[in-house]
């Protein structure tokens, strides 16, 4: 096969896996050993991981350094831990290494991966996702529990709620067929501790108020009707509203529908909206804060 021709193979490859390439699918398209080390050398291949070269500049696309783990570690790997909590958007930023678990039998460890021996998994716990596997949203929670503390645990489950992108029922159906095993016991706790989950109204508007208050901003109105409806704080002058969600009175498509009406009737009077959960403000209340004293500064402003 002329040069030019195997390239064009390469490139058809690398085409449908985000620019990446593994050496067995280079050798069978015709670039052995001396005529992949000229493509390193010129720049046309670029290494990831061991056995795995993207096609280019080697810039990788997202969720590429993804996928080459998964073509390092063979096909009973699957993302899991913090890279499948990165890829269903319930961790912001990637963790240093590429986490992926690998399913009765060994993988040679390779810098850059994490790789996480198991010896089964059950089949509802993995599935595809923008072409990737990874385990579910239920599983990776429960992943997360084997390193997270309580707290943190409670905010990234409270995320995925939010997000609807897991039930408490799919994380208990988790949890039932990982009964013992490391992070069981304190996923079980956070899912059933009323304080770390479900945090009372009253509890989350004292808080609120105590954040407030210590920040020296303008007091709002607590719990005073709006029209049809009674916002948990209002900032009157300001045209400000804020309420405090909660997974337990805001998932489904009827809490998703009443939220949205709600929304639409308060910005029709002329107000803005924010919806930090009671988690954000019992656990992270600096990020509560500057999201309302960014608000205030815009109605000062305008």
């Amino acid at each position: 096969m002329a040069s030019y021709s195997r390239d064009q193979a390469v490139k058809r490859v690398a085409k449908q896996q985000r620019t990446l390439v593994t050496t067995k699918q280079l050798a069978r398209c015709g670039l052995h050993k001396d005529a992949l080390a000229h493509r390193v050398k010129g720049g046309w291949l670029h290494l990831v991981f061991h056995g795995v070269y993207t096609v280019g500049c080697g810039e990788l696309p997202p969720l590429a350094r993804e996928l080459a783990a998964l073509l390092a570690c063979g096909q009973a790997a699957f993302l899991s831990h913090h890279s499948a909590a990165f890829v269903w958007g319930l961790r912001k930023l990637p963790p240093p290494q590429v986490e992926v678990s690998v399913v009765g039998r060994g993988c040679r460890a390779r810098k850059g991966i994490r790789v996480h021996r198991i010896r089964t998994i059950d089949r509802r716990e993995i599935v595809r996702h923008e072409g990737l596997w990874v385990s579910t949203p239920a599983r990776a929670l429960f992943e997360l529990a084997q390193t997270f503390g309580q707290a943190e645990l409670a905010n990234a489950l409270g995320d995925g709620i939010a997000a609807r992108l897991v039930k408490p029922a799919e994380v208990e159906a988790v949890l039932a067929r990982n009964r013992g095993r490391r992070g069981a016991a304190r996923l079980a706790a956070v899912l059933g501790n009323e304080d770390a989950m479900t945090i009372t109204r009253s509890r989350a508007e004292k808080a609120f108020l105590k954040l407030i208050r210590d920040a020296r901003l303008p007091r709002p109105e607590v719990n005073q009707k709006l029209g049809r409806y009674v916002p948990d704080f209002m900032w009157r002058e300001q045209r400000l509203i804020v309420e405090l969600d909660s997974y337990q009175f805001h998932a489904g498509p009827s809490g998703f529908h009443n939220d949205h009406e709600k929304d639409l009737a308060y910005r029709d009077a002329g107000f803005d909206v924010l919806r930090p959960t009671r988690n954000h403000v019992v656990h992270e209340p600096a990020r509560v804060l500057v999201s309302v004293v960014r608000a205030l500064e815009r109605a000062r402003r305008e």
